[in-house]
């Protein structure tokens, strides 16, 4: 949990009304959105082990049955905000390290949260390595291989075609990224001669950005094709879902696919202006072992905060009128005979 200012007694013990299926922040605010997803994606949660895990899922499951017997008795369900606090730690701790299907946990390098500690050594290839068509191919294979690992490990365990789907997406992100990346490097190439000294750095941004961001769109598109198709599910204010949409289907994918351009730009930029800044002053420590873990905790601190600012700029819960959707949503009304104007999806990362 992100750190907060210490209440006064009375407040800890007061008790208050509590949900844990409402969000801790606003989800219509950018600063809620980021507030979440630097917990969800919280790299110490990479390290949590079995026993923490299991605590979590305990306390979850105790939760369940205590609000569960208020509603019985038709009362609303109250706790300390100390208790509150203790739910939400294990309500991010279970999100990040346990598959919402299956309920297994998660190894390590299986969990989104490790995305920025596993990538440190991409990060390097990436942005530090010589930008040689060896290299390219070989970096933009592993790079798309972890990415691959972290779909399928979390992929939807109800669908038979997913799996599928995963390797025709990840087949795509391979040859895409490496197409691009030696397109541009191809591109830049005669120009390469301006690129001097720690201005390199910036090559290598380039070639990696479009090769990144060309794969991120292939993959949306490959395993969201069946939303631009089939259309994605529409519900009213209270979740309660009235069919799918094609129209929104093919807004919300490509709107995604767009998004994967601009998301990995801050995750390799961050990093590339600050070694560029670093050469530049001569802040470059001459011993070996220093600069690497310099250079470690600059990918790794990128990699931490630039994915939750990216994210965050894009709504997930969206809603649309029912003017602008197929006829069949044009004359809904909902449990009190009212109108409906107004339709929810889910937009996808």
């Amino acid at each position: 949990m992100l750190p907060s200012v210490s209440k006064p007694k009375h407040e800890e013990s007061e008790l208050i009304p509590f949900d844990l299926s409402t969000p801790e922040y606003d989800q219509d605010t950018y600063m809620g959105r980021f507030l979440t997803f630097l917990q969800t994606q919280n790299p110490l949660l990479t390290f949590a082990t079995t026993s923490k895990i299991h605590a979590a899922q305990n306390t979850l499951a105790e939760y369940e049955a205590q609000r569960q017997i208020a509603i019985n008795k038709d009362n609303i369900y109250k706790i300390t905000r100390t208790k509150a606090k203790e739910l939400r730690e294990a309500q991010y701790l279970i999100s990040s390290c346990v598959h919402p299907d299956t309920n297994k946990i998660l190894a390590p390098w299986q969990r989104f949260c490790s995305y920025s500690v596993f990538n440190i050594p991409i990060g390097f290839g990436l942005l530090l390595c010589e930008q040689t068509v060896a290299a390219i191919i070989f970096w933009q294979c592993i790079n798309q291989t972890y990415n691959a690992v972290l779909n399928y490990s979390n992929r939807n365990a109800s669908s038979n075609s997913d799996t599928k789907g995963l390797l025709k997406a990840y087949c795509a992100a391979v040859i895409c990224s490496i197409t691009i990346g030696l397109l541009v490097k191809a591109l830049l190439s005669p120009y390469f001669a301006y690129f001097e000294g720690s201005t390199q750095h910036f090559f290598s941004f380039f070639i990696s950005l479009s090769a990144c961001g060309s794969a991120g769109v292939a993959n949306v598109l490959i395993m969201r094709a069946s939303e631009m198709k089939e259309g994605i599910a529409l519900t009213d204010a209270k979740g309660n879902e009235f069919g799918k949409s094609p129209i929104i289907g093919k807004n919300a994918v490509i709107k995604t696919a767009l998004s994967r351009i601009f998301l990995p730009i801050l995750p390799l930029l961050l990093p590339t202006l600050a070694f560029f800044l670093m050469e530049t002053i001569g802040l470059v420590p001459e011993d070996i072992l220093t600069k690497i873990m310099i250079e470690s905790m600059v990918i790794f601190l990128s990699l931490s905060f630039a994915p939750p600012i990216g994210l965050a700029i894009f709504k997930q819960k969206n809603k649309v009128p029912v003017t602008g959707l197929e006829m069949k949503f044009h004359n809904l009304v909902d449990s009190d005979g009212k109108r409906i104007t107004e339709l929810y999806y889910n937009k996808g990362l």
